[in-house]
């Protein structure tokens, strides 16, 4: 949804925000290298740099920047409630959008406080409707995107995911602790492709 307040004696200029969870620095380093090798045997389109891993919690849309400071109070607020603390989480397995021969979107799978995880999202649009944005229809489903739009002519196989015994690995594994939520901007077309605009503690 995009929230705008216009202004027709002005240029239209937005930012395009969402708000998702960050993943520890060593945990997208490891992918970042699992993805890397396997490029080859798994061609498709579009790879999400190591810098841009993430799990959305609601997408914003083009939003005019005026609306940023009320946006930052309120997932302030959302961040500071009484009913979210930090909470574990982990990556476990690997599963596709679209269809099996050819998918649109190479995911990993989110394990641990998935009850926490949703009452989180759940605050977050709570906190920003007044503001105008929306959920999406359909219902939340948090992944990890690794990779979009695959265009191998051999037939796709869905691959294991990282394991974190390989010797070539140097990374605890995939479990985290998560602590804060990020409020990030889009640029298109740049690597990494996200910035991280205002970052907010779970208390």
């Amino acid at each position: 949804m995009t929230a705008l307040i216009h202004d027709d004696s002005q240029p239209k200029k937005t930012d395009r925000l969402f708000i998702a969870l960050p993943l520890p620095d060593g945990i997208k380093r490891a992918i970042g290298a699992w993805s890397t090798r396997i490029r080859e045997e798994l061609p498709f389109r579009k790879w999400t740099n190591e810098a841009d891993l993430h799990i959305t919690l609601q997408f914003l849309g083009d939003t005019n920047p005026i609306l940023l400071p009320e946006l930052k109070a309120a997932l302030t607020a959302a961040a500071g409630s009484m009913a979210i603390q930090p909470f574990g989480l982990s990556l476990r397995g690997m599963g596709i959008f679209g269809r099996t021969e050819q998918p649109r979107v190479l995911w990993a799978g989110i394990e641990g406080a998935l009850e926490q995880l949703h009452r989180l999202q759940r605050l977050i649009l709570e906190a920003t409707a007044p503001l105008g944005f929306r959920a999406e229809e359909r219902p939340y489903s948090p992944h990890l995107t690794i990779a979009r739009t695959y265009v191998g002519k051999e037939g796709f196989r869905l691959p294991e995911l990282i394991r974190t015994d390989e010797p070539s690995i140097h990374t605890s594994p995939f479990q985290w602790s998560a602590d804060e939520i990020v409020l990030y901007r889009t640029h298109m077309h740049q690597q990494p492709m996200y910035e991280a605009v205002a970052r907010f503690r779970l208390v």
